[in-house]
């Protein structure tokens, strides 16, 4: 039988337990694949806590759109509302946004412009783009621009020994699939590139050896990083816990060195232990040093206050993401730090807050 790399979910699955993806994951899962929404007017209430839910067990996760459109207006209405969805859903950027093209035949000439608009706002939003349709309509709509793409259905009887479709990125070979911990039947699809199964991350980074010699007492994962229940099984692939992906806030309790070399990792307060390589996390705050921030960009949002307190009594206003802020001084208040303006007031030093702009 064809491989299970991809398993694709919607609201007809229901609320999906982290059980059923461990299953899936045991079985050679490595992707899922979302509905996050259909048309301009349904948003799917259960992508949000079955893609958190695949996450964290490991799973590389993406959304997909039930495409309803049959004009290029109409194709891009679908789009930022496809795109607002997966956002609130948790999709996370450099995933994949799938156009699911299956309700609508219109020809070659006009599918094209309908699907190539829609294409460009999921990329301008971060997103990268493919498209699923139906094998019989493979010939009535623009697929492989440029190189690989797609993503194809097709249900033989007997699928043993096939491999249909294999110039494209995954073909989705059966509706019914079983998994343990759930009575649903579940698409699967097999990949034949790395486009789905890589992730939201596109490139790794480089790995120079160099690791932190103190603790910052608060980090986040620059890409998504494994923990591990002991410091001497990280980085050897082997007794995985859980994955955090990049972004995630975590609280360090001790840095761990070894003995004989540069090596260190980082002991969580959980009592879970994730390497301490600079390529691969990064300390939340802001520091003290000498040569410190001089600038910074609001990231979602920043709320500034006339104490080091950040307390409501305090605050002065709330500016809108995008506002550039110049830094006068970092000052460390407990375990953190925050941001103090050239009028005195202050602004948070949390990176994924304010990130760095020199």
């Amino acid at each position: 039988m064809p491989r299970y790399d991809i398993v694709d979910i919607s609201n007809n699955n229901g609320y999906i337990s982290t059980t059923t993806f461990r299953a899936m994951k045991s079985k050679g899962v490595r992707a899922i694949i979302s509905k996050v929404s259909e048309g301009t007017y349904y948003y799917d209430s259960t992508a949000k806590t079955n893609l958190a839910r695949a996450k964290s067990v490991g799973l590389k996760i993406h959304g997909y759109h039930f495409a309803r459109f049959t004009t290029v207006s109409g194709a891009r209405a679908e789009a930022y509302f496809a795109v607002k969805c997966a956002k609130f859903a948790g999709v996370p950027k450099g995933a994949v946004l799938v156009c699911d093209f299956e309700s609508y035949n219109r020809g070659w000439s006009q599918n094209g412009a309908t699907t190539k608009a829609f294409a460009k706002i999921v990329k301008a939003a971060g997103y990268r783009y493919d498209l699923y349709t139906m094998g019989s309509w493979t010939n009535s709509v623009s697929i492989n621009n440029a190189g690989r793409a797609g993503w194809i259905a097709n249900y033989p009887y007997n699928p043993s020994g096939m491999k249909l479709y294999a110039s494209y990125n995954a073909w989705q070979w059966t509706s019914g699939a079983h998994f343990a911990g759930s009575s649903s039947r579940f698409d699967v699809s097999v990949a034949y590139s790395d486009f789905y199964t890589k992730g939201a991350t596109s490139s790794k980074p480089k790995n120079l050896h160099e690791y932190f010699d103190w603790n910052p007492v608060w980090i986040y994962p620059r890409y998504t990083v494994a923990a591990y229940k002991t410091a001497a099984e990280v980085g050897h692939g082997k007794g995985v816990v859980k994955h955090y992906s990049a972004k995630t806030k975590l609280h360090v309790k001790s840095l761990v060195k070894a003995k004989t070399s540069k090596h260190a990792v980082f002991q969580l307060t959980n009592g879970l232990y994730i390497t301490a390589n600079t390529a691969y996390v990064n300390n939340l705050y802001y520091t003290t040093a000498k040569n410190h921030v001089k600038r910074v960009k609001s990231v979602r949002g920043t709320n500034k206050y006339k104490s080091k307190k950040f307390d409501h009594k305090y605050l002065v206003a709330s500016l809108h993401a995008g506002t550039l802020f110049d830094v006068a001084k970092v000052v460390k208040v407990g375990s953190v730090t925050r941001l103090q303006l050239a009028d005195g007031t202050y602004i948070s030093g949390n990176k994924l807050i304010n990130s760095y702009v020199k």
